[in-house]
Order: structure tokens, then C-alpha cells, then sequence
């Protein structure tokens, strides 16, 4: 449900240290995450698992951007988290190619593909309603603001 996968990158969150968090009453950031989930085929088991979680709410300012692009623009925490995802699928796949035992990936049919094994999905979670487009919500349910049609 909602709420566990919620409770779940809270506590995964709160397991960190205390550097670098918000201080309590007085700041706040936006937590997002990305959990794996697996569901054993031999049972109704559930294994569920935070991949990636971040913190952040901005972008660097244009005079902070660096031209060798050794500076990261965009300190969103969903972004961030979504890079991080990345990065575990890229270690899950390269587990898996090189013999090891990927929780993620198993070979396709074809040779030289892989695929998501059976029962694995993954979940986006974030604390607060993106900024940016994402955070448009239209004001009226009526059909012809286009999002109800």
C-alpha cells in the first residue's frame, strides 16, 4: 500500500545520521525514493527494498553552473533519487552479466538481453508534490480543461 511504502523510506530515511538533515521546526527538505519490491514466486511473500533515497529542493543558480560540468545543477530530491535508481540498475545488470546473483535482472530469451525477473517492480515515492509542471493541479473538474476528458 501507499502508507507502508511511505513508512518504509521514513524509517530508511531516520536510519541515517543526523548530518546534513533538516533541523527540526525550523527547516524542512523533500524526501523522495525509489523502492524494489519482489514477489517470491513459490509464495505471497513480498520483499521490499528502498534502492535509492534523496533529499533536496533546488537548482544551482546559472553562476554556479560550471561549463566542465563538474558541478551538479539540480540538487532535486527527485532527481537525485531517480539518479541513484540508475546507478542500482546499472550494478544490478552488470551482477547479473558477469555471473553474479542480480536481484533485478535475469537473461531473456534472446541472447545478449536481460529483463526484469519475474515479480520485481519498482515505486516512486516522494513527500510533496513536485515543483514545476509537475505541481499544476488543475482548479475546476470541469471536461474542458483537458485533464478530465
Amino acid at each position: 500500500s501507499a502508507d507502508e511504502i511511505a513508512r518504509l523510506c521514513y524509517e530508511r530515511f531516520d536510519q541515517l545520521p543526523r548530518r546534513g538533515k533538516p533541523e527540526a521546526g525550523r527547516e524542512w527538505t523533500l524526501l523522495a525514493a525509489v523502492l524494489r519490491t519482489a514477489r517470491s514466486a513459490k509464495s505471497d511473500q513480498v520483499t521490499k527494498e528502498v534502492v535509492s533515497l534523496a533529499t533536496g529542493t533546488k537548482c544551482v543558480g546559472r553562476s554556479a553552473m560550471s561549463p566542465n560540468g563538474d558541478v551538479l545543477n539540480d540538487s532535486h530530491a527527485e532527481v537525485i533519487a531517480r539518479r541513484g535508481c540508475v546507478r542500482y540498475l546499472i550494478q544490478e545488470l552488470h551482477r547479473a552479466v558477469t555471473g553474479g546473483d542480480s536481484a533485478v535482472f535475469c537473461r531473456a530469451e534472446q541472447r545478449g538481453k536481460w529483463k526484469l525477473k519475474p515479480g520485481v517492480s519498482f515505486h516512486f515515492f516522494c513527500s510533496h508534490t513536485p515543483c514545476g509542471d509537475a505541481s499544476i493541479v488543475p482548479m475546476t473538474d470541469s471536461p474542458s480543461c483537458g485533464f478530465f476528458s
